[in-house]
């Protein structure tokens, strides 16, 4: 029994739980169909698996696991693992947030962004009609499980992108230090990614969280990349050349980055080191004008919007960020077409 089975059955016993509903998708359970048969040994377990990919953040998904919940007939001492990626502790942390208003529930991720990002904060939502996360509660995990590192030895080369997507944004809003390590990055692999570039991260998104938990200003910063990460993210899938969120949140980076020094906000040789390090890992899409206009659409149904402008977060310089800064469309149109 590894480690994290093991913290997770201390702290089960420790609160008195009876039944846990194991939550995972198709692709983790395949790789990991053992990793949590001890806990049958301790609790009745419910294993649920939903499709992998972002799909399944959605509103059919979320019903058919309350069914399954109910059906088996679990009660307000039901505890939900959510053992997977960002799409799962997204789902997950819904599902729990909303079943009989509200069940613990713990999450164990297993990808490098769910690991400094997704698993950590507190939002939890799913998708609806292409727009990203636009349902959804504040409802913070009873636990995090410790960070199996090993997990990642088993991520493919687009899932290490995603992770490093989020990671390039922890850097530029708070660690000009983290910034000048993955710089040197030349490719992407599980052996290359240090565990104390994920504890970096984690940990300041843990502090962000606890001095911002309702994510009414300082939580902010943690929006960067996400603005125009989201709409493209929604836009891509809608034009059947998909990309993973951390991806997405890249490409974020990389126009907000734009609009930054638009703004004289962040310096031209700054930009030239963002621009650097993103076009070496990403590829920037090339939009039609009509994709544009789509990508305008999605970004204005963003949810942190106010009286019709954008809310943007700007780089003033590498490591040092700043929330809540508002554009009018067209500006932001400009940065995609350029």
């Amino acid at each position: 029994m590894n480690a994290t089975v093991t913290a997770l059955i201390q702290h089960l016993q420790t609160r008195g739980t009876s039944t846990v509903a194991l939550l995972t998708d198709a692709n983790v359970a395949a790789l990991y169909p053992h990793y949590w048969d001890a806990l049958e040994e301790h609790f009745s377990l419910l294993r649920l698996v939903v499709p992998a990919g972002e799909s399944s953040k959605s509103l059919q998904q979320a019903e058919r696991i309350w069914r399954q919940l109910l059906e088996a007939q679990c009660e307000k001492d039901l505890f939900i693992l959510n053992f997977g990626g960002g799409m799962v502790c997204d789902l997950g942390g819904f599902v729990a947030a909303t079943y009989k208003r509200g069940v613990p529930f713990a999450n164990c991720p297993t990808t490098l962004l769910a690991m400094i990002d997704a698993a950590i904060g507190g939002k939890n939502g799913i998708d609806m009609l292409s727009v990203k996360n636009c349902i959804g509660t504040i409802r913070q995990p009873d636990v995090v499980l410790p960070d199996d590192i090993s997990l990642l030895q088993t991520l493919p080369e687009k899932e290490l992108r995603s992770g490093f997507g989020e990671l390039i944004k922890y850097a530029l809003i708070g660690s000009r230090e983290l910034f000048d390590q993955i710089a040197n990055v030349k490719q992407l692999r599980p052996q290359d990614i240090r565990p104390e570039w994920i504890a970096h991260c984690a940990e300041m998104k843990r502090d962000i969280v606890k001095r911002d938990p309702e994510d009414r200003a300082l939580r902010h910063l943690l929006n960067f990349g996400h603005t125009f990460g989201h709409a493209l993210e929604s836009l891509l899938a809608e034009a059947g050349r998909p990309v993973s969120h951390g991806e997405a949140v890249a490409l974020g980076v990389f126009f907000e980055s734009r609009l930054s020094a638009r703004h004289n906000v962040l310096s031209q040789n700054e930009l030239a080191c963002i621009e650097n390090l993103i076009t070496r890992h990403y590829p920037i899409p090339d939009l039609s004008a009509n994709e544009v206009d789509k990508a305008m659409d999605y970004m204005l149904q963003d949810k942190k919007n106010r009286n019709g402008e954008i809310n943007i977060t700007l780089l003033k310089s590498i490591g040092d960020a700043q929330p809540d800064f508002y554009v009018e469309a067209d500006e932001c149109a400009q940065v995609l077409k350029k």
